[in-house]
């Protein structure tokens, strides 16, 4: 009961303290994430996948659905109890520095065209900073744990290094304040990024017909993922095809299904079921990128 007492009064103590500013962004995070359509859309995926898999060997529930479950959750508690603040501390922080500046243009312009605008802007900073990461390697040390599963699935989206999403935020984020956008506008910008992700990283045999040249599909994506070196820093697309169209990193053949993976990066999956070895495996993947730089600056003896 005094453990319990203490929570209470320790989570009452950081609601407080804690600026309007960030907790804003903490109730938008909320309301996204308790909305039923999470399982609804979680159960089409994976019926799609059943249904038209792009390896037709590899099994919808798998030990590496699993893998990627744990970094689902890894990913949630991190974007509820870490990302929300940061974001709100970086708006904080822009207020500060510019005086809460917007775009003069675009301040008489409907919320809907600000969020489609700001949309546009999203994409093609999402698909320079996925560009960045495969060119400079310091980053690409964090982002290797994405590309290292082997059997691709609808959680796989979220097998992003905590790092990576400090990075990427800052460099999105910063533009929506400049179109004036709302917490609430902003969180449902992302999420509808998130959930065209999330399919596009499915099991799913399908380059989703003449929308192909407009819209990253699954096919296109796997070609991303690809282990083969023919297909290696191609289609770096988040939702939109058109920036890899204007900057020649397309891969033009949408008919390929490639392995995916990174050769010489591997991590198994545990024999058993045991919740100790599954986040084990998963501090193993987390800490992986550190050592990674820690070898590069240990000289050779």
């Amino acid at each position: 009961m005094q453990l319990s007492a203490a929570v209470v009064a320790l989570v009452e103590w950081l609601r407080r303290i804690t600026p309007v500013e960030i907790k804003q962004y903490y109730w938008a995070a909320m309301e996204v994430y308790r909305n039923p359509w999470f399982y609804i859309l979680v159960a089409a995926i994976l019926l799609l996948e059943f249904i038209r898999p792009a390896m037709r060997g590899q099994r919808v529930f798998s030990r590496a659905l699993v893998q990627d479950f744990i970094w689902f959750n890894f990913d949630l508690m991190f974007k509820v109890a870490a990302l929300p603040a940061f974001i709100g501390i970086l708006h904080i922080g822009y207020t500060h520095v510019t005086g809460g500046f917007t775009l003069p243009l675009l301040r008489a312009w409907p919320l809907g065209a600000r969020v489609f605008a700001s949309f546009i802007v999203f994409d093609f900073l999402q698909w320079f900073h996925h560009w960045v990461r495969h060119r400079v390697t310091v980053f690409w040390h964090f982002h290797v744990i994405h590309h290292s599963q082997h059997e691709m699935n609808l959680f796989t989206d979220l097998r992003v290094h905590s790092v990576e999403y400090i990075i990427a935020q800052f460099l999105t984020f910063i533009p929506m304040f400049m179109f004036g956008l709302t917490p609430f506008a902003i969180v449902t910008v992302a999420l509808v990024t998130a959930w065209f992700t999330r399919f596009n990283h499915a099991n799913i045999r399908t380059n989703l017909g003449p929308l192909r040249y407009l819209v990253v599909t699954p096919q296109f994506h796997r070609i991303h993922h690809s282990i083969e070196p023919r297909h290696r820093d191609l289609n770096f697309g988040v939702c939109l095809t058109i920036w890899d169209r204007a900057f020649g990193t397309l891969y033009p053949h949408y008919d390929e299904y490639p392995a995916t993976g990174v050769e010489g990066v591997f991590f198994a999956t545990p024999g058993g079921f045991s919740p100790r070895a599954w986040l084990a495996g998963l501090g193993r993947q987390f800490l992986y990128p550190f050592r990674q730089l820690r070898r590069r600056r240990t000289p050779a003896r």
